[in-house]
């Protein structure tokens, strides 16, 4: 079985289908958290010597879907099965750069960014010193965020400066999404309770950030953002019924320091080859660009789970995936994380001895 469950970044709500980009959810109830201020840790490191290996003959397969893929392994990645360029790559600025991790044959995690359509090299990421600090997404200006590996949410600017934080009254929090603007978008606890978070920065060095708790469809606290656009409008997931269904947040409905997300209609998945009878179990929503597009996966009945790509003003589904995924066990992936304001497409997926490989896509 190549599924393998991720500590802190679990994006799946069952035991028996632990999604592969692993992003955290937990269940709690409704509770309003309160402030902690963020702090700066030592500086972390950028050190361009390393580089991205791109997959022989990936490059000359076509057009896909329209999209021409490019397909690629991270440095250190592992080549055993649930290792690899595995949750990468996580997210994509619109300048193209790339954030994510590999996942080394000895389970240690190697963050790096790379623009894997136009150079090989990559810069590695040092973060806090923890063999388990995680880059989730990063931004036009270089800066990126995501989970130290010691509870707090980081965010780390092009320079080398890391800063980590606690929303509002957390003991741990993971921040996933960031956009141009500087909105962080994550999921925080605080005890048993768990919740998803919108952080807008302040206006100045003396305006502290602003937390906004964020709910699902009806005040459901099981919800979990993932990524936002420069218009403020935030996607994810959320549980309800007893699966798991996107959700898109728009910023400026916020009352109170508060909002609810709208539940997104679940896909109306297609039949695949060497999946016969294969039924919808869950949708995840990983990004989305200023044009409205938003990306994501579903899983099936097979264990199975596939890339789309979701037209927030028509509700339409396009349904895509990496064109070097294969089985392993009777099981695929393809997960789309990024999506681009010039429709660049991010994300990673498994081949034939379930390991994991990184792509971009145009």
């Amino acid at each position: 079985m190549l599924l393998a469950a991720r500590p802190h970044r679990n994006r799946g709500f069952r035991p028996e289908l632990v999604a592969l980009e692993g992003r955290a959810l937990l269940s709690a109830s409704r509770t309003r958290l309160a402030s902690v201020p963020g702090h700066v840790q030592a500086e972390a490191t950028r050190t361009p010597a390393v580089s991205i290996t791109p997959i022989a003959g990936t490059t000359s397969l076509g057009r896909v879907g329209g999209y021409k893929f490019f397909n690629f392994d991270g440095p250190t990645s592992g080549t055993n099965a649930g290792t690899g360029t595995n949750i990468n790559i996580n997210g994509i600025a619109n300048n193209g750069v790339t954030v994510g991790y590999t996942i080394g044959n000895n389970g240690a995690y190697g963050n790096f960014t790379a623009r894997p359509r136009y150079s090989r090299a990559a810069t590695p990421l040092t973060i806090s010193g923890a063999i388990t600090a995680a880059a989730f997404g990063i931004n036009s200006s270089g800066r990126v965020v995501g989970s130290d590996g010691n509870g707090n949410a980081f965010t780390l600017s092009r320079r080398g400066a890391l800063r980590t934080f606690l929303p509002t009254g957390a003991s741990s929090a993971t921040a996933f999404g960031i956009n141009d603007r500087g909105t962080i978008v994550g999921q925080e606890t605080s005890g048993a309770v768990a919740a998803s978070f919108l952080r807008v920065p302040g206006r100045n060095a003396q305006t502290p950030p602003r937390d906004i708790l964020v709910t699902g469809p009806g005040g459901l606290i099981m919800a979990n953002l993932q990524g936002i656009n420069n218009h403020g409008l935030a996607v994810g997931f959320y549980s309800g019924g007893g699966a798991t269904h996107g959700l898109i947040v728009n910023q400026s409905a916020a009352v109170n320091g508060a909002i609810s997300g709208t539940a997104v209609a679940d896909p109306t998945i297609p039949a695949r080859a060497g999946e016969p009878g294969a039924l919808f179990v869950f949708s995840q929503i990983l990004g989305i660009n200023d044009r409205g597009i938003a990306v994501g996966y579903y899983g099936d009945s097979t264990g199975s789970q596939h890339g789309f790509l979701y037209n927030t003003k028509t509700g339409q589904y396009t349904f895509l995936d990496d064109p070097s995924a294969a089985f392993n066990n009777g099981v695929e992936a393809t997960q789309i994380t990024g999506i681009t304001n010039s429709g660049e497409i991010s994300g990673f997926y498994s081949d034939a001895a379930g390991v994991f490989h990184g792509f971009v896509a145009l």
